[in-house]
Parts: structure tokens; sequence; C-alpha cells
């Protein structure tokens, strides 16, 4: 241990005189008298001290937000209030939830607030609609962002997946994603009218990352996630409206899962996290979602008919969750009982609303609720940091 010296140097806690203290308990009795110092600096106690470092915190970051930047200044009509205008200080999107407290801070934000309401109004734009409806007319906006997923889909038939020892991760992915981080900036600007065009360094980088990891060859909600925000984006500048909500859901999505669907079989990818999507799916969660409110009211058909096979084929095009239960039922072996058991247990809800009560609440709590995922939420002046 240490041996007990003789020193010069004068030892307050020792009346002036020359310490015999062990080198272990000087310094110890220096950390407590900074320790004392600080405590005492405000006046009195912890809950002082914690109040500044949270006031010092807080301006840290309002700086470090204030210091980025600001690439172009968009301004647009308020699509809650028409008579009013909103500017953007475009800056490039950046992560934000570093820590459980930012993440606590990020569920009382207004991004938060503005997320969850956009995916509600399409949740409830879905109820009693089919997937497939000659009637529904897209917006020219909608046109666009289908152009755009489209395009995104060709390039895989140009890069096909490489032969490779691996099962999982198909290196030929990185090339593809490579490829649409080089393109997509130029067609996101193009699909804008030229007053949002500044915007666009804003808006293409929450579609790149709504494709997967191309450094983990992975795919989870949290990319899934991260289109919703491209379109909320997008509704927030009023390039999309609220009476798109319905098109959005169930012809712009259906393009877009499409294309992640075609991206994991291509390219293997592995389910990004451990839970496979809480044992919906291994990849997605909004079209067990939304199409548990297509099924609300159905004449016939109750959560249960999952396991018939012929009810699972047959609307399988005409609603979400069913052409999610007939996709797993491609890609895994064994009962739902066996591969997807939460999706099993759902089954013996009684009603679709009931269902779709659970996913809205399962949504908030599983995806935006959890640091793993959330962690990689990009915010900029459009989705503002919490």
């Amino acid at each position: 241990g240490d041996k007990v010296i003789n020193t010069s140097v004068p030892d307050p806690a020792a009346g002036g005189r020359p310490s015999t203290a062990t080198p272990f308990e000087q310094r110890q009795r220096v950390e407590q008298s900074h320790a004392h110092v600080v405590l005492s600096a405000d006046g009195d106690d912890d809950e002082s001290v914690f109040r500044a470092a949270k006031a010092e915190e807080e301006a840290a970051r309002g700086e470090a937000a204030a210091q980025r930047q600001v690439l172009a200044r968009v301004t647009v009509a308020d699509p809650e209030n028409p008579e009013e205008t909103l500017e953007f200080a475009v800056v490039e999107p950046f992560k934000a939830i570093k820590s459980k407290d930012d993440l606590e801070r990020f569920k009382q934000s207004k991004s938060y607030g503005l997320i969850k309401d956009f995916v509600l109004a399409l949740n409830d734009s879905c109820k009693g609609k089919k997937t497939r409806d000659e009637t529904r007319t897209p917006s020219e906006s909608c046109q666009k962002i289908v152009g755009v997923l489209n395009k995104m889909s060709s390039w895989i038939d140009e890069i096909p997946p490489i032969d490779q020892p691996m099962r999982y991760g198909n290196r030929a992915f990185r090339d593809w994603a490579v490829r649409a981080e080089a393109e997509l900036p130029a067609l996101v600007e193009q699909m804008l009218p030229e007053a949002l065009r500044p915007a666009a360094p804003e808006i293409w980088p929450y579609l790149t990352a709504s494709i997967g990891d191309k450094t983990r060859i992975d795919y989870g909600t949290g990319h899934e996630q991260m289109f919703v925000c491209f379109l909320a984006v997008l509704a927030r500048l009023s390039f999309l409206k609220m009476e798109d909500a319905e098109v959005l859901a169930l012809y712009v999505f259906k393009e877009y899962l499409a294309l992640v669907r075609r991206l994991q079989l291509t390219y293997k990818l592995e389910p990004a996290g451990s839970h496979g999507c809480w044992s919906l799916d291994d990849y997605q969660f909004l079209p067990f979602m939304w199409g548990s409110a297509q099924m609300i009211n159905h004449a016939s058909l109750l959560p249960s008919a999952i396991h018939d096979d012929l009810a699972v084929k047959s609307n399988a095009d005409d609603c979400y969750y069913f052409h999610c239960v007939q996709f797993i039922r491609q890609v895994k072996s064994g009962s739902l009982a066996e591969n997807s058991p939460m999706l099993n247990d759902i089954s013996a809800v009684g009603s679709w609303q009931r269902v779709n009560n659970g996913m809205c609440k399962m949504f908030f709590a599983e995806v935006m609720g959890k640091f793993p995922v959330m962690q990689h939420m990009k915010f900029g002046s459009i989705l503002p940091p919490p």
C-alpha cells in the first residue's frame, strides 16, 4: 500500500503542520475540498448545482444549433394556418438524440408531435380502404415521389448481388447505396417546385436514411420511420397537402414498401436490431398498423383470418396486413406461432379496432420511444431538434 511520508508542504487539514497522510489520503482530501468549493459556489445545495449544469447544457445545445451553417432560407404557407407563413433556415440534417435524456426531451418536443400527428392522420385515412383502388387519383406531388422510388428500384436491376459465402448481407448493396447517395440529391431537387429547391439539402437525407445501412447491410423500423419523416418534411413545406393522406398511406408507401422488399430479398439485408421488429416482421411495422386500420369494420374477416391460407392469398393485394403475413410465409418456414409469436398472439384479439389501437400505442412505445432506434433520427429547421 501507500507508505507514510513526511512532506514539507503544510496541510490545512493538519492545522498547517507538514502532513503525515498517505498520498491516497491527501488526494481524497483535495477531491473533497474541490467538491465542497463546487457545491458551495452557488450558495448551498446539490439542486442549485444541478440547475446550473442543466442551464449550461441547454445553452451549449442552443449555441451548437445556431452555429450550424445555414444553406438557404425558404418561406412557405403554414399548412395549419394558410394566412400565416413559416420560414426555415435550411441546414444539413443532424443527429441530436445522444442519450436517454435527449430521447425524453424528444418525446415532449414539437418534432415528436408533428411526426405523431402525421402518422396518425395517415392511419385514419386507411380505415376501411383497400390498397388497390382504381378511383384513387394521386396528386402531381405524390406521383413525383413515386417516380423517384421507381428510379431507385431500377438501380437494383443494374447492380446485381455478388457471389459470396455469407448468407446475409450481400456486399453489392453498398454499391447500390452509394449510387443512391450520389443521385438522390439531384432527383429530390428536380422533384420540387422552384421555390422549394433551396430546401433540398434538408430533405433528401431523410430519403437516403430510409433505405438501410450500407455499413451493416441491414434494414429495420428506424429506416422505415425515416421515410415517414421524409414525407412529413414535405408536408410541412406544403409540397404535400392534407388531402394527400390516403394516397400517401396506400399508394406512395406501397411503392416504398415494394422498393425495400426488393432490397431485402435481393441483397439479403440483415434485420436491424435484435427483436426483428418485436416479432411482427423482421423489417417493417407501419404496414401492420395501417393494414389493421384498413380492416376496421370488415364485413367478415377477423384478425384470426391470418391463419387461413385462402384469406391471406385473396386479400394480400388489398390490405397491407395480409400482404405482410404472406411475405412472412414466403421467407420463413414453420407456423406463425413459431416464427411470429406476437403476430400469432394478436390474431386472438376480437376486433380490428382493438388491434389498430394496440398497434398505434406499440409504434410510439417500441419505435419512436426506443433509444436504439431513435438515436439515428435526423433534425434540422423543418423538424427542429428537441
